[in-house]
């Protein structure tokens, strides 16, 4: 979760860690948490089209895998 945060830190995203990691756009935002129920992460991401959201849920996972 820290290189997804560096990572858009670096793009100018503004970030909040309430509950997991929030990452907030213009056009589109994402939270990033561990779940509470079982060993991974969930990943809910919304914006102001369907390629945004796809965009960044791609992005989000190639930096997971590394």
């Amino acid at each position: 979760m820290d290189e997804v945060e560096q990572e858009f830190l670096r793009e100018g995203f503004k970030l909040e860690k309430l509950d997991g990691l929030s990452v907030i756009g213009d056009d589109v935002w994402f939270n990033l948490r561990p779940s509470n129920t079982e060993p991974l992460l969930r990943l809910n991401v919304e914006g102001k089209t369907r390629e945004l959201v796809d965009r960044t849920t791609e992005e989000v996972i190639r930096i997971l895998k590394r």
